[in-house]
């Protein structure tokens, strides 16, 4: 039982060895790689490979655009707000993005010509035409309140707060973009390394007889 037991643990240091063998030798690649995908140009300009700067420089620049995008789209987001404060008289206060996309619409959040809640009103007429108390819960839950009120002094200041606001998004587009161009750069160094440092390709050759028919097999590893 003992002399099992001993046979196993040995057995299990040995495989142990083995893999961490296995692991070392295969180290150098692996950590090039994930230097590579951590850092773009990192493992390029550690083996001597100039182009390497090109991405590092590029991923700095990138960053820093995101970065830029963000902050613009915040300060405009802000202008916004406070313009809507001044101009269609908002109630300073926490908004959703829903809310807002319903200031840029609407003269109002009145029942009056052009307003939101005259909206959702004729919408539950539609949905709800012999059915007024349904019409009435419908205005119930999608009506705002006083709390949510707004009243544009006039459309050139909706439309004035519309382009603060369409620029805002823009940044916030623009960041997106930046940052698929950031995963881009990240792919493809850690592609690039993985191309380099990918091992010579081999091709044997055998004969063989099938049938008494001889065959030339090639095998080729990737």
């Amino acid at each position: 039982m003992n002399f099992r037991r001993i046979t196993v643990k040995r057995f299990g240091i040995f495989l142990l060895i083995i893999l961490l063998s296995t692991s070392l030798f295969a180290q150098s690649r692996g950590i090039l790689t994930l230097k590579s995908f951590a850092v773009p140009g990192w493992s390029q300009i550690s083996s001597n490979r100039n182009y390497g700067y090109a991405m590092l420089t590029a991923e700095a620049v990138i960053i820093g655009s995101i970065y830029y995008f963000h902050s613009e789209s915040k300060v405009l987001e802000q202008e916004c707000y406070e313009y809507a404060i001044k101009f269609a008289h908002l109630n300073p206060d926490g908004y959703s993005e829903e809310f807002y996309k319903q200031l840029a619409r609407y003269e109002s959040s009145g029942f009056d010509a052009g307003g939101y809640n005259n909206w959702v009103r004729q919408t539950a007429m539609n949905l709800y035409p012999d059915d007024p108390e349904s019409q009435q819960q419908y205005i119930n839950e999608n009506a705002y309140g006083n709390d949510k009120y707004w009243y544009w002094d006039s459309s050139n200041h909706r439309s004035e707060y519309n382009k603060i606001r369409n620029r805002s998004m823009d940044y916030d587009n623009y960041a997106l973009v930046a940052g698929g161009i950031l995963i881009l750069n990240h792919l493809v160094s850690t592609i690039d390394v993985l191309r380099w440092t990918a091992p010579p390709k081999k091709a044997n050759l055998s004969f063989n007889l099938q049938d008494k028919t001889p065959i030339l097999q090639i095998n080729y590893h990737w």
